[in-house]
């Protein structure tokens, strides 16, 4: 017999519980996500990375066109500026006990880029995969004492 002439598969309706109350898993993700959604709507530093990013390349084109920054430099430099823009955006998520929930990555990401955009300026660039690396064990270490 089929899962669903049994009334136990995945479509069937719980005989326990009324009609109207069962909700599906895709239902329950689907609210999960609409909740997260409106928290990122009601968040009080909502465009703080973009502002900060369109003032970060405002200004480093304008240090390219005044000759205080080179064409190599100015990638170093994108670099480095976004990475600051990360951490003071994921201090921003992890201030707000509501959002919480993306300032890890946010973190990490931010050192990740501020290590690369370092390395290319000391001249270590055979180096940066180092900061993969480094991001990894901060990843798996994360992982370990969540549990």
């Amino acid at each position: 017999m089929l899962h669903s002439e049994t009334g136990n598969g995945p479509g069937a309706q719980n005989p326990d519980v009324g009609h109207s109350a069962y909700r599906d898993w895709r239902e329950e993700r689907r609210a999960w996500r609409q909740e997260r959604r409106e928290a990122r709507r009601r968040f009080s530093c909502r465009g703080l990375f973009l502002g900060l990013t369109l003032v970060l390349l405002g200004t480093l084109f304008l240090l390219d066109r005044l000759g205080v920054i080179t064409g190599g430099l100015w990638w170093q430099s994108l670099l480095i500026g976004l990475g600051v823009i990360s951490i003071i955006d994921g201090f921003a998520h992890y201030v707000n006990a509501e959002y919480r929930w993306g300032a890890y990555g946010k973190f990490v990401s931010g050192l990740i880029l501020i290590a690369v955009g370092v390395l290319f300026v000391l001249g270590l660039s055979q180096w940066w995969p180092l900061a993969l690396i480094i991001a990894g064990v901060a990843l798996l270490l994360r992982f370990i004492w969540r549990r």
